[in-house]
C-alpha cells in the first residue's frame, strides 16, 4: 500500500509536463421533486457564477476562454458550462480556486465527502456529475437499506456481530481493519450525516415504530441481527434525495450537473506524481475544460455493472466503469475486480431491462421456486434464501440452466398478508402492476445480473490511493470491505463512512497537502500546460460522421455487454475468458479509432472507459484459479463444457 511522505514534492528539482493521462497499458413526492429541481437550479447558477469574474474571464459572454492568475500568479482553471452572467471579483471564488477539493459523483459517497470537507473543515468544494440532477446516481436505486445498530439487547447486535457477518460474506477475503472501521464508525457516521436534524447535513425519515418512535430494524440475508433501518423499499432514494439537498443548500459546495470526467490531470516531478484535478466534458456543448483542485481530486463516481447485458445498474454513464478506466490510464492501483457481484434476484422479462428484486423480499420470507413450484434453495445451501448472495446466485442460475425449454426460476412472496405486502414495498408493487404482474399473487420470474463492484480503485482507510492527490470512496474503490462478496446493505454504509474518511484526512492534513499541490501548480510549465488545456478547442465534425461514428460505438458496447455476459458471468472458465479477451482486444482497437474521430463524444467516451473496465475485469478473473465469493471459475474442461453452457444460458436469459 502506497504510504504519503512526509517529503514528497516538497523538494522539487525539475518539472515534467502536465498529463492528461493518455492511455498506457429521481423527492419522495412531485411537491419535493419540484422542491429539488428549484435548489439544483439555484445551486447550479450559484456554482457557474462562482467561477466566473469580471476581470479574470473578460470573455465569457462568448465562450472565450483564458487563464484565471491566483496572486501569486498561478495559472487556475476556469469552466464555461452554461450561459453566464460575469460578475465582480471576489475574495471567495479566489479563495475556492486556490483550495478547491474536487469531487466526482453525487451519490451518497460524493456527498458525503462534500459535505464533511465544506462544513467540518471549511473546504470550498466542487461536485461535478454526470446527470442532469445529482439524484442521477446509482445510490438512489439502492432498495433495501443501510446497516445500522440494533440497540435493543434482546438481537445481540454488536460491531464484533457485524465484523463477523461481513467477513462471512466476503469469504474471508476482506481488509479485517477496514471492516472494522466500517463496523465501529457505522452508527456515529449514520447519526452525523443522516439523523442529524440540528445541522446542515440530512435527516432521513426512515421507518419507525409507530408506537415508541424507536427506529425500525429488518433483517437481510447472511445478517445474525435485524440491524437494517429503511425506508419502505426505496431507501437509497429517499437518503440520495436528502443527502443532495443538504449539499446543494451548502454555501461552500458548488455545483457542475451533466459533467463527465474524461481524463485525470497528472504533474510529475523529480519526487514523483500527484493529480492536480481533471478535464470534464461538458455533455451539452461537448467542451472540456480542466478542473485545478489543490486539495485533492476523489473520484466517487460508481462502479462498473454496467457493462454486463444483464444488470441491475441503471442504463446510462455511471456504471460503466469511468473510475476504473480513470485510474488505469493515469497507472494507479486498482484490485479485486474479478469480484463482480450478481445478484440472485433480477425481474426477468424478456426483452426489457433487469429490475432489481430487494434482499429484503427474502429477508422477509420470500421463497425460490422452480417452475413446478417447489422449493429448492435449500438445496444448495442450508441457510436456503439467507445464504450469501453469490452462492443464492450460482443456486437460481444452474436451476436456470437445468431446463432450457422454460423458464425455471420464480421468487414468491404471496404466502404474506397483501396489504402489508404493499405497504412494504410499494415501489416494487407499483412496478410489478406496470407489468401485469402482482407482487401479492405471482411467483416472479427472476435471473441473476451484475449488481455491484466490490472491488476497484484500491485504497487506504482514509480513501487514499496510490496516486497523492487522488481519493475515492464508494463503489468506485477497493477500501477492502466487500472482500469477494459484498453483504447486503453494506454499500450506502461504506459509502458514509469511508466517503466522510477522505474529507477527515484532507482536512486534516490540509496544509501539508495544500503546500505539496502548490509545489506543482506554482511551476511556469504547469501553468503553460493548463493555459494549453484551457484553450484547446473541439474540432468541428460531420454531421453525418457524427451520426455514424456515435452509432458504431452504441454497437460495439452491445457487443461489449454480451461479451462479459457470456464469457465473464456468474460462472468462469479459462476458455471463455481467453476468448473474451481476444474479443474485448478487437472492441479496445475500434473504440480508439472512433475516439480518434470524436473525442468528445458521450458514445465513444463510454465506449472507450467500458471496454478498458472489461478487459482488466477479465484479466483479473483470468489470473485467479481460485473460486471464492463472487468469482467462481471452473477449471476441469472435461467436466464443464463453456461452449455447451453459453447456448444453455442463451436459451434461457438471452432476450
Amino acid at each position: 500500500m502506497w504510504k504519503r511522505s512526509s517529503s514528497f514534492l516538497l523538494r522539487q528539482r525539475r518539472q515534467a509536463p502536465l498529463s492528461t493521462s493518455r492511455v498506457n497499458s429521481s423527492l419522495e413526492n412531485q411537491t419535493n421533486q419540484h422542491a429539488m429541481g428549484q435548489w439544483f437550479m439555484v445551486q447550479q447558477q450559484r456554482s457557474i457564477t462562482s467561477f466566473m469574474t469580471n476581470n479574470d474571464w473578460p470573455n465569457s459572454r462568448n465562450g472565450s476562454s483564458s487563464s484565471v492568475q491566483s496572486p501569486a500568479g498561478t495559472t487556475m482553471d476556469k469552466n464555461s458550462f452554461s450561459t453566464a452572467t460575469a460578475l465582480s471579483s471576489s475574495s471567495s471564488s479566489k479563495r475556492e480556486l486556490q483550495q478547491r477539493f474536487l469531487v466526482v459523483g453525487s451519490g451518497v459517497a460524493g456527498c458525503s465527502a462534500a459535505l464533511v470537507a465544506a462544513e467540518t473543515y471549511g473546504i470550498p468544494v466542487t461536485l461535478v456529475y454526470a446527470g442532469e440532477l445529482p439524484t442521477d446516481c446509482n445510490s438512489y436505486w439502492a432498495q433495501g437499506g443501510i446497516i445500522y445498530r440494533n440497540y435493543d439487547p434482546a438481537s445481540n447486535d454488536s460491531a464484533e456481530l457485524l465484523s463477523q457477518d461481513v467477513q462471512r460474506a466476503g469469504a474471508g477475503l476482506c481488509v479485517e481493519e477496514a471492516v472494522w472501521k466500517l463496523a465501529t464508525e457505522g452508527p456515529s457516521r449514520v447519526r452525523e450525516l443522516l439523523l442529524n436534524p440540528e445541522s446542515c447535513f440530512a435527516d432521513v425519515p426512515f421507518q419507525r415504530n409507530a408506537e415508541s418512535g424507536e427506529l425500525e430494524c429488518c433483517l437481510e440475508a447472511s445478517h445474525a441481527a435485524p440491524r437494517i433501518i429503511y425506508k419502505a423499499d426505496h431507501t437509497g432514494k429517499v437518503i440520495t434525495q436528502h443527502i443532495t439537498a443538504a449539499a446543494l443548500q451548502h454555501p461552500l459546495i458548488n455545483i457542475i450537473p451533466n459533467s463527465i470526467v474524461t481524463n485525470l490531470l497528472t504533474s510529475t516531478s523529480s519526487d514523483g506524481s500527484a493529480c492536480v484535478g481533471a478535464m470534464v466534458l461538458n455533455k451539452a456543448t461537448g467542451e472540456t475544460s480542466p478542473i485545478v483542485a489543490p486539495n485533492g481530486t476523489l473520484l466517487a463516481s460508481g462502479g462498473l455493472g454496467g457493462i454486463y447485458k444483464h444488470s441491475t445498474n441503471p442504463m446510462g454513464f455511471n456504471a460503466l466503469g469511468s473510475s476504473v478506466a480513470l485510474a488505469q490510464r493515469a497507472g494507479v492501483n486498482v484490485t479485486d475486480l474479478e469480484y463482480v457481484q450478481f445478484h440472485p434476484t433480477a425481474l426477468y422479462i424478456p426483452n426489457e431491462n433487469r429490475y432489481l428484486l430487494t434482499e429484503a423480499l427474502r429477508g422477509e420470507g420470500a421463497k425460490l421456486r422452480d417452475a413446478t413450484g417447489r422449493a429448492f434453495a435449500t438445496d444448495f445451501d442450508p441457510q436456503g434464501e439467507l445464504a450469501p448472495r453469490d452462492v443464492v446466485a450460482r443456486g437460481v442460475y444452474e436451476k436456470l440452466l437445468e431446463n432450457t425449454e422454460q423458464h425455471n426460476v420464480y421468487l414468491d412472496i404471496s404466502h404474506r398478508d397483501p396489504t402489508w405486502l404493499q405497504q412494504r414495498f410499494p415501489s416494487i408493487h407499483k412496478y410489478l402492476r406496470s407489468k401485469n404482474l402482482d407482487l401479492t399473487k405471482d411467483a416472479l420470474p427472476i435471473t441473476p445480473a451484475a449488481h455491484y463492484t466490490c472491488g476497484g480503485i484500491t485504497t487506504d482507510l482514509n480513501g487514499c490511493t496510490s496516486l497523492p492527490g487522488l481519493y475515492s470512496a464508494g463503489e468506485a474503490a477497493r477500501t477492502g470491505v466487500h472482500g469477494g462478496n459484498r453483504l447486503a446493505s453494506t454499500s450506502l454504509l461504506e459509502g458514509i463512512v469511508y466517503g466522510a474518511s477522505v474529507a477527515d484526512y484532507i482536512g486534516q492534513h490540509r496544509s501539508h497537502l495544500l503546500e505539496q499541490s502548490n509545489t506543482l501548480l506554482h511551476t511556469p510549465s504547469t501553468q503553460t500546460e493548463l493555459l494549453q488545456l484551457k484553450q484547446q478547442k473541439r474540432q468541428p465534425s460531420n454531421t453525418n460522421q457524427i451520426v455514424s461514428v456515435n452509432k458504431r460505438a452504441e454497437e460495439l458496447l452491445h457487443q461489449l455487454k454480451q461479451c462479459m455476459w457470456d464469457h465473464v458471468g456468474v460462472v468462469r472458465t479459462p476458455k471463455g475468458l481467453e476468448q473474451a479477451m481476444n474479443e474485448l482486444t478487437d472492441i479496445h482497437d475500434e473504440a480508439h479509432e472512433l475516439l480518434e474521430i470524436l473525442p468528445n463524444s458521450i458514445a465513444t467516451i463510454a465506449l472507450r472507459d467500458a471496454c478498458m473496465a472489461g478487459q482488466a475485469v477479465t484479466q483479473a478473473a483470468y489470473s485467479n484459479r481460485k473460486s471464492a465469493g463472487a468469482h467462481y471459475i471452473v477449471t476441469d474442461e472435461e467436466e464443464y463444457d463453456d461452449d455447451d453452457e453459453e447456448d444453455a444460458v442463451a436459451a434461457v436469459v438471452t432476450n
